[in-house]
């Protein structure tokens, strides 16, 4: 019998030093890349259709059946991960090279249907990738549309482009795509199987509203008498009990919310088409798909944590993203940049680093930060031009393309660039923020009033853990999702099957993300390929 060794990185010792005692030892063996990656799978593949029979040295049943089934037709199987070091290793093949037990069969199932989980900016391009090339998807987001983070700014950087300009037309492409499935407010209950079978149960949240039905016309939020803060406009903006979550939303239809609803059925009244049913029930489904993209991002650092800044305690003080949605066309103001007094914001300043690069919060750098807020400082000027704009920074980190180039024209319009994180906000006059920091390229400490200072805060990692089963991707101690490898395998999981897009695995900007949903969809593909090739 003839020994295929799996590389496997996730065994805690040297497979090297086994490959070399059993070949010392006079055995045929062939060291593969790890079998869970399309390289090593292919090569596998080839081995076993040499003349045996064969024995596969790598991770048990359990794990890969689904990916190493067409193998075990001609071969039997070892579970490397139930030793302990190199000797026990080398015994346990051994052993297993003198019996003569059968092969071991299995007959599972290999779809080729793929599950996105999370339908922002990267998770609609991967879908798009994907469905174009032939394979079913199935696009599951927790919220009432797609579109993510991206579809709540209003410019983008470093072109200063209409954000959901760029994005809807994405979004409608992705919704009424015949490849793709989308599920919105959606809850994932179960993931379970391995590479090439997994098994995905699925909750549909109940919107009291007949999507069949519904034109999104919104006459059933005119006579809505309920009025509860907008969680989209991040309670900058009141919204009705019954509404559509933004003026672009995909799929453009109605939601009640039944925690705040008065049971006064008034939009059933107003609704034309009989869309409202208030008596709907959760409805469940099961997916079964055979990779999974998680494009689940991250979540903005909680500011009111860095007391110092007074956020939640001064009108003056907001986070970058309030300040997007306070200058959209589609927000709270209509786009006026103004403040919560209703007054024209004539003197404004940008934070960096909140949260970010802080041994108490999160001590890495999220990235983004720096050349969004020169973003948001030209927005301003857009706005009004008379506007003294400020911005303070640890250090500027414009390193995509086109960003340094939009650092110099905001120096050039004017920005005034202030080395030194402030130490202290505190509130003024009229619930101006009055910002106390020491200049550290000029020397001595100083005091600025500003109608608003708008703090960068930084990513952190999704909270919620998605309901795996069995082998859930690892995380690192930052809470993102790890990578197989940083640099050689920077889209796949540490479980198989199961690729990472986005800020999901850490902070990335728009582009980077975009850019991450297409390779992780090129890689999807390529273990498709190479599993109906080998089947």
């Amino acid at each position: 019998m003839k020994l295929l060794l799996c590389s496997c990185p996730e065994i805690p010792f040297d497979l090297s030093a086994v490959y070399r005692q059993l070949a010392d030892a006079g055995y045929k063996v062939h060291l593969t890349p790890p079998m869970c990656t399309p390289a090593g799978l292919k090569e596998a593949s080839t081995q076993v259709r040499k003349p045996g029979p064969w024995l596969l040295a790598a991770c048990s049943a359990t794990h890969h059946a689904g990916m190493f089934k067409h193998l075990l037709k001609e071969s039997r199987l070892i579970d490397l991960r139930c030793c302990a070091g190199p000797e026990e290793a080398v015994g346990a093949i051994l052993l297993a090279l003198e019996t003569t037990t059968p092969p071991q069969q299995l007959d599972l199932p290999y779809h080729q249907e793929v599950l996105i989980v999370g339908g922002g900016v990267g998770g609609c391009q991967a879908a798009l990738d994907l469905a174009n090339a032939g394979y079913q998807v199935y696009l599951v987001d927790s919220s009432l549309s797609i579109g993510g983070t991206m579809a709540q700014l209003d410019k983008t950087f470093p072109t200063l482009d209409c954000s959901i300009c760029i994005l809807g037309p994405k979004l409608v492409e992705v919704s009424t795509h015949p490849n793709i499935e989308l599920l919105t407010y959606a809850q994932i209950d179960r993931i379970s199987g391995q590479a090439g079978n997994f098994a995905v149960d699925v909750t549909l949240k109940p919107r009291y509203v007949d999507m069949s039905k519904c034109v999104g016309c919104g006459a059933c939020a005119e006579v809505c008498p309920v009025i509860v803060p907008s969680r989209w406009n991040l309670g900058l903006k009141p919204r009705k009990c019954i509404r559509i979550i933004f003026e672009q939303s995909v799929p453009l239809r109605s939601t009640i919310e039944r925690e705040y609803c008065i049971d006064c059925r008034m939009c059933a009244e107003a609704c034309d088409r009989q869309a409202i049913n208030l008596e709907d029930e959760p409805r469940s489904r099961r997916l079964e798909v055979g990779a999974i993209i998680l494009a689940t991002g991250a979540k903005p650092f909680d500011p009111s944590i860095k007391s110092e800044y007074g956020y939640g305690r001064i009108p003056g003080v907001i986070t970058n993203l309030e300040y997007e949605r306070l200058i959209c066309a589609t927000g709270p103001t209509q786009g006026s940049l103004i403040t919560v007094q209703g007054r024209e914001v004539e003197r404004l300043a940008f934070i960096q680093c909140v949260g970010s690069r802080d041994r108490r919060f999160l001590p890495y750098c999220s990235g983004y930060c720096c050349t969004a807020s020169i973003k948001e400082a030209m927005i301003a000027l857009e706005h009004n031009p008379g506007a003294e704009v400020a911005i303070f920074y640890n250090d500027i980190r414009t390193s995509g393309k086109g960003f340094e180039g939009l650092l110099r024209r905001a120096q050039k319009a004017g920005v005034r660039f202030i080395k030194g994180l402030p130490g202290l906000i505190k509130e003024g006059k009229d619930g101006r923020a009055v910002i106390c920091y020491e200049d550290l390229l000029a020397g001595g400490r100083r005091e600025l009033t500003v109608d608003l200072a708008v703090l960068a805060v930084g990513l952190k990692a999704p909270g919620e853990a998605l309901p795996f089963a069995d082998s859930p991707p690892e995380r690192d101690a930052s809470g993102f999702y790890r990578t197989r490898h940083a640099i050689l395998h920077p889209l796949e999981s540490v479980t198989p099957g199961i690729f990472l897009v986005g800020t999901s695995q850490g902070p990335k900007d728009i582009c980077e993300t975009v850019c991450q949903a297409s390779g992780a969809a090129a890689r999807v593909m390529a273990l498709f390929a190479t599993l109906k090739s080998a089947s």
